[in-house]
């Protein structure tokens, strides 16, 4: 048997530039009409879109959105269901996408993408392969891009208490964006002695 919602939520999803604007029912809808479970389906379905057409969301945000808005379990898990088997929810790419352009656009550090994964609602499992993907090297040539762009506008201090804070404010510049405290410490004492030892020559 053809199952022709689940054939909407595909051929919707090729076109999913084209939404309506409101979240809720149009005033002057009915109690009745609201209550529906075909019209109450529609509605669901529409949030769903709309929300994937501001940009990619996990599951979990798009479970607590449609309870935001008053839906039940049963028909959320539903429609989740849904869109999942039609490819438009996928928490494993959600996750991958995430973690490398936060990555590469905002220099967080693996422990900072693990938290946002955490609070994304995304799994163990395809967070981990998400993390994955961002090695050391890479996480350690990001760190030290960061460090660079700032030491870019500074003199590296002779006094030996000045550059001490020089480097706890590096390091923390990194511990606040996820780096691990060991990685931190050890690339800002090498971008600061690179750049120490330049200008001497």
């Amino acid at each position: 048997m053809v199952d022709y919602a689940d054939d909407e939520v595909v051929s919707r999803g090729r076109r999913r530039g084209r939404r309506p604007r409101g979240e809720g029912p149009a005033e002057g809808e009915s109690q009745q009409q609201e209550q529906d479970p075909a019209k109450r389906e529609a509605l669901a379905r529409d949030l769903i879109y709309r929300a994937l057409g501001m940009r990619d969301h996990s599951r979990a945000e798009l479970r607590n959105k449609l309870a935001r808005r008053g839906f039940d379990e049963d028909l959320t898990e539903r429609m989740l269901d849904k869109f999942v088997a039609a490819g438009l929810i996928d928490d494993a790419a959600f996750a991958q996408r995430w973690v490398q352009s936060r990555h590469q656009f905002s220099g967080r550090g693996r422990r900072a993408l693990a938290q946002e994964l955490r609070t994304k609602g995304v799994g163990e499992e395809e967070a981990s392969a998400a993390l994955d993907t961002v090695s050391r090297e890479d996480e350690r040539e990001r760190a030290a891009e960061l460090v660079e762009r700032k030491l870019a506008r500074v003199e590296i201090p002779e006094d030996r208490v000045e550059r001490d804070k020089l480097t706890q404010r590096l390091v923390g510049m990194l511990g606040r964006r996820g780096y691990h405290p060991s990685l931190a410490l050890s690339v800002v004492l090498d971008a600061i002695r690179d750049k120490a030892e330049a200008a001497q020559d």
